[in-house]
């Protein structure tokens, strides 16, 4: 390579390139997501608990990954954190009903799980906003 061309400039790799910090903190609410609902279907299986628990209980655990996943992204973005929390959970929204349907579903019966995914992500980054101080 001739000296004189100019040197390509390499991009950030590892923990501070944006794409493999929006897996990680994607991954983690994920991650406790699935373990919640593990925990609810050995809770539902093994007690005498009411089977019309399963829609309440599948949201609390999607809020409780949403809610992780915005702390940790307002944590790793540092400012704004309570509007990085609410775009974190409209991502996990897209990213649930990409993975069922393909679109957002606001009907009557299944409003449950949209709003929890978006409050679960604002509160994770106002959690995050508290615990600075900000």
């Amino acid at each position: 390579i001739s000296p004189n061309l100019p040197r390509r400039r390499s991009r950030p790799r590892g923990q501070n390139a944006p794409a493999w910090m929006l897996v990680h903190v994607f991954a983690a609410g994920v991650g406790l997501c699935l373990l919640l609902l593990a925990l609810a279907a050995f809770l539902l299986t093994h007690t005498p608990l009411p089977l019309h628990l399963v829609r309440p209980m599948a949201c609390l655990a999607a809020s409780a990954g949403a809610a992780v996943s915005g702390f940790l992204l307002a944590g790793k973005i540092g400012r704004q954190r309570v509007v990085c929390g609410l775009i974190c959970g409209a991502f996990c929204l897209l990213a649930a009903a990409f993975l069922v349907h393909g679109v957002p579903s606001w009907t009557r019966s299944d409003a449950m799980l949209p709003l929890a995914l978006l409050l679960g992500g604002t509160l994770g980054g106002a959690f995050s906003a508290i615990r600075e101080g900000h």
